[in-house]
């Protein structure tokens, strides 16, 4: 836990109908900016920022893990991921995406970018570069919360989407598990809860989206097996910040 959390929690960065495109019609894409405290039932790890702002006519989205304590000392150091997202006819358009972080895990880094006008998706990792085909739809890991808290908007039930997390593509499932009321440091709100699964995987991730705060995420866990590895809870919120 001590050599893993860190990086952990900055991975949290999600009845049947037939599954929607989380590409399709996005809406309510608004600023914001949150501070999460970063930890478990037993210790407190950090603190993570993570801030959606427009730049021109580009959306960066951006979440940094700052370690506290014990994770300092121990050479555990500042994570940050970037997207850099293009929003056009009402569809996420992921240009960029990087995952760089200080300390002993510098091997971690990923820089990847879209290139959808040559159908091309490029990936630098571990010093080496890779070239694959692009098809659409794909989000990065950090950028397909957004198509998600628009879909949890929309009052979908379960989408399956293809992702590209710690450099390969993955087919995540995302499962409305439907209401529940949480107590946070902004007060107590209800929340729509939603599941990421993958298949193979016996990591999921569990995200709580407040519709009061335009759906933005205020809790977020990662489990194993079953059992609680890191949490994100909500502590600072700033909507359409300057």
């Amino acid at each position: 836990m001590l050599t893993a959390m860190l990086g952990t929690a900055a991975r949290l960065a999600h009845s049947q109908t037939a599954a929607p495109n989380l590409q399709q019609g996005v809406s309510g894409i608004t600023p914001f900016y949150v501070e999460y405290d970063v930890g478990n039932n037993l210790i407190n790890a950090g603190v993570a920022k993570l801030s959606l702002k427009s730049q021109g006519d580009e959306w960066i989205y951006s979440l940094v893990t700052e370690p506290s304590g014990i994770f300092r000392l121990t050479g555990k150091g500042r994570i940050h991921e970037v997207s850099i997202i293009n929003v056009n006819k009402d569809r996420l358009i992921p240009r960029s995406y990087s995952y760089s972080q200080a300390g002993d895990e510098k091997r971690r880094n990923i820089d990847a970018q879209f290139n959808w006008e040559g159908k091309q998706l490029t990936i630098q990792s571990r010093g080496e570069e890779e070239t694959e085909a692009l098809t659409d739809p794909i989000l990065d890991r950090l950028s397909v919360t957004l198509a998600v808290m628009d879909q949890v908007r929309k009052g979908f039930s379960n989408a399956e989407m293809q992702v590209l997390d710690a450099g390969k593509i993955k087919t995540m499932e995302f499962i409305n598990e439907g209401k529940e009321t949480l107590d946070t440091k902004l007060g107590r709100m209800e929340t729509i809860v939603v599941r990421r699964t993958r298949e193979g995987s016996s990591r999921e991730t569990v995200t709580w989206f407040a519709p009061s705060l335009n759906y933005v995420p205020v809790q977020m866990e990662q489990l194993k097996r079953g059992k609680l590895v890191a949490r994100l809870t909500i502590n600072k919120l700033e909507q359409s910040p300057d």
